[in-house]
């Protein structure tokens, strides 16, 4: 007769892993070899490929090309008093000519427009009407004040405003065609 093990001495066998009674043979077991199913593969196959794609994506953002759009003053607005011009469609692409050449028009005057915040058509014209009739008489020769020299005016559009244009452009033009030589008054 041999004496029952004592328990907790260490010294019992190990006894193993749990009997498995399943049969494999059939090919029913949905874990790969690493114990993952194809459900997890294919999701983990997913998170790598859209890691992969952001990481790309972050990696060449920063080698494009910027596009940096700036606006761009119309020349009209930087005329100055004493040029002379031909206009484009709306006054804002021009063509300096020297005054002594044939010319629709001539800059007789320039003021800015004070205030920060977009005033309006309606105000901006009242303003570049009474501006520029104010100014007139000290530019044109008063032997010319009796032909058909028309009084005109540029101001900023909404756009202009918005890109810092604040200047009011008075100029005289002909309504029986060009103008050759200037019309100021001598000096």
């Amino acid at each position: 007769m041999t004496a029952p093990a004592a328990l907790g001495t260490g010294a019992e066998p190990d006894p193993g892993p749990p009997a498995d009674d399943s049969d494999d043979s059939d090919g029913s077991n949905d874990e790969g070899a690493h114990g993952m199913s194809p459900l997890g593969i294919t999701a983990m196959i997913v998170a790598i490929l859209v890691v992969a794609v952001g990481v790309f994506a972050i990696i060449t953002h920063g080698f494009r090309t910027k596009t940096r759009v700036a606006y761009q003053v119309p020349a009209v607005f930087t005329l100055q008093p004493g040029q002379c011009f031909n206009s484009g469609q709306n006054d804002i692409n021009l063509t300096l000519r020297p005054c002594s050449t044939p010319h629709e028009a001539e800059v007789f005057a320039t003021f800015p427009v004070i205030g920060s915040s977009w005033p309006g058509d309606a105000a901006l014209q009242a303003e570049a009407q009474s501006g520029c009739t104010a100014r007139i008489s000290r530019y044109l020769n008063p032997g010319l004040a009796a032909t058909s020299l028309d009084q005109e005016y540029i101001y900023p559009d909404k756009v202009a405003w918005a890109g810092g244009v604040r200047v009011i452009i008075c100029d005289v033009r002909s309504s029986d065609g060009p103008i050759t030589g200037s019309v100021r008054q001598s000096s």
